[in-house]
């Protein structure tokens, strides 16, 4: 088995997410695929079934410029800025080995846990349910959800998944250095809650890796994880430009007032 990796480099909001549900449709031609991508500029993703005026703060985000874009994925809202975004999707019978609709994250999971624990991390996979939390329309980070990496007993990495019929698209990101108090404003989420709820790297780790060694890091852990060769491939630019058209809509992105 392969794993195809797409170096992602910095892009805008519906770019990403256009990459990401294209992501999909390449791994039915087998294999895993793997994408690592940064943002052009702090950018804030909301799930699918979100309603934008409860998840976010639309005045704030307006004023200080910051863009939003719906997800293909379900899940909160993400603030993203100074992290690793990851994708992952796959129609490998492996991940659809378990009758449970979690078992891809758990395997995903477990290979990033991999690449945390190189780093000297002791992490856990959460097994929590959502509970009340699912019903409220607060910040990704504010809880773990089920098989979620946590580390010191906070959340480290989120994630949130897709499944279309025979193939699985998760993605999500590993925050480097998070600051509170913008994602706070952003999604109207208490501070003192995500003072509580999760960490960011620079908060566990002594001494950061660059953003290329934990690149070059997770492509081992999730090699080893599933005893697959890297190959380095790249998306067709075309079909990624005509997908991005939907995500850069209002249409699209008020879809849920």
């Amino acid at each position: 088995m392969e794993i195809y990796f797409y170096r992602g480099g910095q892009a805008p909001g519906p770019l990403n997410m256009a990459k990401d549900e294209y992501l999909m449709e390449e791994s039915r031609k087998g294999g895993v695929h793997l994408r690592l991508y940064d943002w052009c500029c702090p950018t804030v993703t909301i799930g699918f079934s979100q309603p934008v005026s409860k998840a976010l703060d639309l005045e704030h985000l307006e004023r200080e410029g910051i863009p939003f874009v719906r997800r293909l994925t379900g899940g909160k809202a993400v603030l993203h800025h100074n992290e690793i975004t990851y994708a992952v999707s796959s129609r490998e019978p492996l991940f659809f080995s378990n009758p449970s609709p979690y078992y891809p994250y758990l395997l995903v999971s477990e290979a990033l846990s991999l690449f945390l624990e190189s780093l000297g991390l002791e992490v856990k996979l959460s097994n929590q349910q959502y509970g009340e939390f699912s019903r409220q329309e607060i910040a990704c980070f504010s809880f773990p959800g089920r098989w979620e990496i946590k580390v010191k007993g906070r959340k480290l990495v989120s994630g949130a998944m897709k499944k279309k019929r025979d193939v699985f698209m998760i993605h999500g990101t590993i925050p480097i250095n998070y600051i509170r108090e913008k994602i706070a404003m952003a999604t109207r989420t208490p501070l003192s809650l995500l003072e509580k709820s999760f960490y960011s790297l620079s908060e566990v780790l002594d001494e950061l890796p660059t953003k290329e060694e934990m690149i070059e890091g997770i492509l081992k852990a999730f090699s080893h994880k599933f005893r697959a060769r890297v190959v380095e491939a790249e998306l067709p630019e075309e079909p990624v430009r005509a997908l991005e058209r939907k995500y850069s809509s209002r249409e699209w992105n008020y879809r849920r007032v």
